[in-house]
């Protein structure tokens, strides 16, 4: 009798593990949807703030990329950076805070 109840009981847990994992897996497919639409309204938003688009936001930002890691190992000084052309025009740099601190978020946690 033991036996039969604890089969009756693996198959209930199976049936609850089934329907949680469905679940789990509409959710994520849900979060999986919502994450790209994030990403694009990133780039929508980068594309508007610095009036680029396409193949020249691509660049612009893998040049600047390119630059920080210079800068990371060490193979170029700021002098160096402020020279290079950069995603700013000359009047952005005029308020370089308003890239530094930028109303955009940091991350996707919902620690807000």
């Amino acid at each position: 009798m033991a036996t039969t109840s604890i089969a009756d009981k693996l198959a209930k847990l199976e049936k609850k593990i089934a329907k949680r994992q469905a679940t789990i897996a509409e959710e994520q497919a849900q979060l999986d949807k919502e994450m790209e639409e994030y990403n694009k309204l990133y780039l929508t938003a980068l594309a508007s703030k610095f009036k680029l688009s396409g193949k020249d936001l691509f660049s612009a930002i893998e040049r600047e990329h390119e630059q920080l890691e210079k800068l990371r190992e060490g193979e170029q000084s700021d002098d160096d950076a402020d020279s290079n052309s950069s995603v700013t025009d000359d009047k952005d740099k005029q308020d370089d805070t308003a890239v530094k601190h930028s109303s955009f978020p940091h991350s996707y946690s919902g620690g807000n």
